[in-house]
């Protein structure tokens, strides 16, 4: 009996941002991978959602397609994981085309930070994602399903995860993913 996530708020049409990726509290060198991807001030959600991510508070974002929350919850966690490169990441996503675009902006985001990355979905080889489980990853991006896999092959171990980001819950949610996710817990 869950509703589907209403945005209540309406598009601002001169949003006004608070912040600037410059005025970020985040490493320079990211500041610079950010600004060579072509950003040049943050969107509603980014601007409102990065400053609680960066004091680490949890979050709950709720914006529409194209509207920059991917940027809004990996910029903090990658200069998080940056300047602690212990931090170990989860990010579970119900589609393999989302967890590939989100494997794409962290690359793009991590440009020369030594910063390390899984891409698991299924629907494709699963040999070439064990080998790569098997190497430093800060960060493992996935699919319920394959993540579960690769749980129980006892290829994937989520102890050492510090943090979990599931995007587009709702969506999981409305897939039947969230009650057979027992496996992060």
């Amino acid at each position: 009996f869950i509703n589907k996530a209403v945005v209540v708020e309406e598009t601002e049409q001169h949003f006004l941002p608070e912040h600037s990726f410059a005025s970020f509290a985040i490493d320079e060198r990211l500041k610079k991978n950010i600004i060579s991807k072509g950003y040049s001030s943050p969107t509603p959600i980014q601007d409102r959602a990065i400053p609680h991510i960066l004091q680490g508070k949890d979050v709950v974002g709720i914006a529409n397609t194209g509207t920059g929350k991917t940027a809004a919850f990996l910029i903090p966690i990658i200069n998080k994981v940056f300047k602690n490169p212990r931090e170990k990441v989860l990010i579970v996503v119900p589609t393999r085309e989302l967890a590939i675009q989100i494997n794409q902006e962290f690359v793009a985001f991590t440009s020369h930070l030594r910063l390390f990355s899984t891409c698991c979905v299924g629907g494709t080889n699963i040999s070439p994602q064990i080998r790569n489980l098997r190497q430093l990853n800060h960060f493992v991006i996935g699919t319920p399903g394959r993540l579960k896999d690769l749980i129980n092959r006892q290829v994937l171990n989520l102890s050492t995860t510090t943090t979990v980001i599931l995007d587009e819950a709702d969506r999981m949610l409305d897939m039947g993913f969230i009650p057979d996710m027992r496996f992060i817990m």
